[in-house]
């Protein structure tokens, strides 16, 4: 969706969760390489994010300032994402039609999936392709207007002019998987799966076309509750508990005696099953329509996916191959910050945002 056609000098990729902003400012380097100028993240306030929408844009860009200035990113102008439930991404088939016609009919045809008002929405497609008896393959987006315009009055707020609102599924691909043209992932049929603190994003991707997207209401909050509850912890004592918790002895299906992991395997069990039944729609839609186009690569990133194990786990309970990586994991990019980010396993979805400045506008 783009907002503004004016592109600014100077941009900041801003991926706003219920726990977390990450801010990542990124310089392009030849023709395919990335350096991560200045990366770090600020607490987001609490309550402030309710179901996608920033409840209050005030105390939300405030935050997103302080972050700015704290982290030393003199940015003009921002590219945010969105995602959740009620964005929806999908590649539906439609009879072929020139896309003048296709913008005209987009609304009805976006209808039959959105599960709120069109009018409500803001709806953007991308022809895909031709297919069989006619017909094409069509991308569409859809997102809830409360949802973009609240963070675009919280990053005005914090001074930034927003010149671009991304899908942030889209974002952690371009970062981890597109921008890297050596990668094997390029002509798979693989998921991607985002964990982050209130809700996990499973998105599903054919030999780099998006066929689905699912928010699954559990992530790292969800993990660091059932810790919190069940050994009397504060919010961050389960934290920590968390961190230095390894899921890879799970994967010998032995009882361990090991009561923080024993409390956590069903609801890591839980996300695990939720991840399944996406891959099985997707799988039942295309032996529906004849294919033969199984999932065999999961990307895992996010900041729940720091548990330590998890890939493996994930690679046991559902046999496919699992990557856990960061964006430094993408020989693509290097870093030049201060602050301490590991991997960049949940710095994806912000750098892919800023990526996005460097793009064509579209």
């Amino acid at each position: 969706m783009q907002l503004n056609p004016f592109k600014k000098p100077s941009f900041v990729g801003v991926d706003i969760g219920h726990k977390t902003i990450t801010l990542v400012q990124i310089d392009k380097v030849g023709n395919s390489g990335w350096k991560i100028t200045r990366a770090g993240s600020v607490p987001t306030p609490t309550d402030s994010i309710k179901d996608g929408v920033v409840a209050e844009p005030d105390v939300v860009g405030i935050a997103i300032k302080q972050g700015l200035k704290d982290l030393k990113i003199s940015a003009g102008a921002a590219i945010v994402g969105v995602s959740g439930g009620s964005v929806i991404v999908r590649t539906v088939r439609v009879p072929q039609m020139n896309e003048l016609m296709l913008r005209k009919s987009i609304k009805y045809e976006a209808g039959r999936y959105v599960p709120s008002s069109i009018e409500d929405s803001f709806i953007e497609f991308e022809i895909m392709g031709e297919a069989p008896d006619n017909q094409m393959d069509v991308l569409i987006v859809a997102a809830p207007r409360e949802i973009v315009l609240s963070r675009v009055q919280a990053l005005e707020r914090a001074g930034l002019e927003v010149d671009v609102v991304d899908v942030e599924a889209f974002a952690m691909y371009r970062s981890l998987v597109e921008s890297d043209e050596t990668s094997i992932l390029h002509q798979m049929t693989m998921a991607m799966v985002d964990i982050g603190s209130t809700t996990t994003t499973v998105s599903v991707v054919s030999k780099g076309t998006f066929a689905m997207t699912r928010t699954i209401p559990q992530a790292g909050q969800t993990w660091t509750d059932a810790l919190k509850a069940y050994f009397k912890l504060t919010d961050e004592q389960a934290e920590t508990g968390k961190a230095q918790l390894n899921l890879a002895p799970l994967t010998t299906d032995q009882v361990l005696d090991n009561q923080p992991l024993r409390v956590l395997q069903p609801h890591v069990d839980d996300l695990i099953r939720e991840i399944r039944r996406s891959l099985n729609y997707f799988q039942a839609q295309q032996t529906e329509s004849g294919q033969q186009n199984p999932v065999t690569h999961l990307v895992v990133s996010g900041g729940g996916a720091k548990l330590a194990g998890l890939g493996d786990y994930l690679s046991h309970k559902l046999g496919i191959q699992v990557f856990c990586i960061g964006v430094l994991d993408n020989p693509k990019f290097t870093y030049l910050g201060t602050e301490e980010v590991g991997n960049g396993i949940d710095l994806a979805v912000a750098s892919g945002l800023a990526m996005r400045a460097f793009a064509k506008a579209g």
